[in-house]
């Protein structure tokens, strides 16, 4: 088995691995709440491309780990039934993006805009919210892609090992929940 590609956070406490056979999509997502949890996070330049794009490689679960820093691991909602976005509280920077329980394996681990170990971007999501004209491309392929990886992992059972949930389904981190004004005022204008 071949080594796992290194993530880290800006200030390095907090360490994250990628599985490098992990199969997936590279999409680039332009929406309003991708953006906005980059700028929240105070990452709105650093962490989004030109046009406003996310990189977001979405894989399962089980092809995540972390080997360091699982304590500064924290939980944003932008709503109390938004997405589960993932940081790191040590320094802000953007981890990954599940859906609010394990049973359905997807996570989408959030890449800085000029990561290049996973391939070509595949799919354009959401590009109504981009900041310049973005053409949306490949939306089929990547539900597909997630619903095939979906099921293959409830198939093996690797559905089980998820390092953003706990054994009973809890998440391993109590999230925060943006009020409305957090919100607008981290929206792209």
């Amino acid at each position: 088995m071949s080594d796992p590609y290194d993530m880290s956070c800006h200030c390095g406490a907090t360490r994250w691995t990628i599985a490098r056979a992990a199969r997936g999509t590279l999409v680039k997502c332009y929406c309003a709440d991708c953006q906005t949890f980059a700028r929240h996070l105070g990452h709105g330049t650093d962490w989004l491309d030109a046009a406003g794009g996310s990189a977001i490689f979405q894989t399962a679960p089980h092809n995540l780990g972390f080997p360091d820093g699982m304590a500064h691991v924290a939980l944003l909602r932008l709503g109390p039934k938004g997405l589960f976005r993932w940081y790191a509280d040590c320094c802000g920077t953007p981890i990954a993006n599940t859906l609010s329980g394990p049973g359905f394996p997807f996570v989408g681990a959030v890449l800085q805009p000029d990561e290049n170990r996973f391939g070509p971007v595949r799919v354009w999501a959401n590009t109504a919210a981009a900041r310049t004209p973005v053409k949306a491309r490949g939306i089929a392929r990547a539900v597909l892609g997630v619903l095939g990886r979906a099921a293959l992992a409830r198939l093996t059972g690797s559905y089980r090992t998820n390092p953003f949930f706990d054994a009973a389904g809890a998440p391993v981190a109590p999230p925060t929940v943006l009020s409305k004004a957090e919100r607008d005022a981290a929206r792209p204008h």
